[in-house]
């Protein structure tokens, strides 16, 4: 699903390059047109800040944090609120077997999604895993699908 500020942006930029193609002429001198404005919406988009490792990473340390509380973590995860009866199961969970996640090499997928590869890691060892993270207004959140790969591992289901 398309977040509204990646239509904006998408919309943006097909404006942008529209009015960069209007504005071409031929060599012929009896090209007439007149020269085409840009619509000011063009000019007032800017580009968002990339994300870095410890955004995610903090994130990350709060969705695996034994001490946190479950809407703590429902406050890390894209529609988290609607996963909170999972996520108190999962608090139980950490409780007797601890994970942490190290985040790793992140790629942009678009301008609100990325995905980090993170080591996530318990008492019997562990394993890295591409998780997917979302932006929300403005905040990067654990993306529904990856959070619930990463409870189904607990066997817990996020449906």
């Amino acid at each position: 699903m398309i977040s509204p500020t990646a239509r904006v942006t998408c919309t943006a930029a097909v404006l942008t390059a529209l009015a960069t193609l209007t504005g071409c002429s031929s060599d012929s001198s009896e090209d007439t047109a007149p020269a085409t404005t840009t619509p000011t919406t063009t000019t007032s988009t800017v580009a968002a800040a990339p994300v870095t490792t410890e955004q995610l990473q903090t994130q990350i340390d709060v969705f695996f944090d034994p001490a946190a509380t479950s809407a703590d973590r429902a406050a890390v995860v894209e529609n988290g609120t609607a996963r909170l009866a999972v996520l108190d199961q999962f608090t139980g969970v950490l409780a007797g077997y601890p994970l942490t996640g190290t985040v790793g090499e992140i790629t942009t997928v678009d301008a609100d999604t990325v995905t980090a590869t993170t080591d996530v890691t318990g008492p019997h060892g562990g394993a890295p895993m591409p998780l997917t993270f979302e932006q929300v207004d403005g905040t990067w959140l654990i993306a529904d699908e990856s959070a619930c790969s990463v409870l189904s591992m607990g066997r817990l289901s996020c449906e």
